[in-house]
């Protein structure tokens, strides 16, 4: 038995993962989703003070009140400079990192930082006019990036929307540890052929195969959790027994 802990991405909240959580059960596996503050089940409490750096310590907290050890820390999308934060910090409780259509960041970087700078403007821009300088209002649009068709997939994710804001694309990370990058890695990318937001994405794929990440493609849009269930924990299971023998 081995521990997953699967962080969610920006404008969606845990129950994103529930097509994911029962075959990892099945397979034998414990599965933890923390709700980052402020979004999914959690949507009250989404105010100005909400940042990359609350969601940190969401997962950070979890990880240490279950005092988990080798667990496999998964990340989708914005959760990417989640995880990465989080192993700067807990880099002893984990035994691998999955970046699902992830953010990479470096120290210093935002993920506001890491877009483009047509996406930062619109974001900046909806937050302004629409959210009072920081909430980014869920909206089909949204949808139409992650390249999801009409169809359950896109309507599972629609259900799951919520808001968000623009305080944790605009915080900077801050990392501290020598150790997290020792931490084994995979990246999993979604290339589908519909799907609008696959440059945003791709040039993290493209960092990690340079620096020798396990990569992994899937033939999907963004949400290739909702899209491939199957085939996403197909992939998380693939080497899950080596990575944790060699954390033994």
């Amino acid at each position: 038995m081995s521990d997953f802990v699967l962080v969610h991405g920006a404008w969606q909240g845990a129950s994103t993962w529930g097509l994911i959580v029962p075959k990892l059960q099945l397979a034998g596996h414990r599965v933890f989703v923390p709700t980052l503050t402020g979004l999914g089940g959690d949507s009250q409490r989404l105010t100005s003070d909400v940042g990359l750096g609350t969601h940190i310590d969401d997962v950070t907290d979890m990880l240490v009140a279950e005092n988990l050890e080798a667990a496999t820390l998964v990340g989708h999308s914005y959760a990417g400079m989640v995880i990465t934060g989080v192993a700067d910090r807990q880099s002893a409780r984990l035994a691998r990192l999955v970046y699902v259509d992830a953010f990479i960041p470096e120290d210093g970087d935002s993920a506001l930082d890491l877009l483009p700078e047509t996406i930062q403007k619109l974001f900046q821009e909806q937050a302004k006019s629409v959210g009072q300088g920081w909430r980014l209002p869920a909206n089909e649009n949204l949808l139409d990036l992650w390249g999801l068709q009409p169809g359950p997939e896109r309507e599972y994710v629609k259900a799951r929307l919520c808001d968000f804001s623009l305080r944790c694309f605009e915080q900077k990370l801050q990392l501290r540890s020598k150790l997290a990058p020792l931490i084994d890695r995979k990246f999993v990318a979604a290339v589908g052929e519909n799907y609008p937001a696959r440059a945003v994405f791709q040039r993290f794929s493209e960092k990690a195969r340079r620096e020798g990440w396990v990569c992994e493609q899937l033939p999907t849009g963004h949400d290739c959790h909702v899209e491939a269930p199957e085939a996403l924990v197909a992939i998380l299971l693939a080497d899950h027994e080596g990575v944790q023998a060699a954390t033994k």
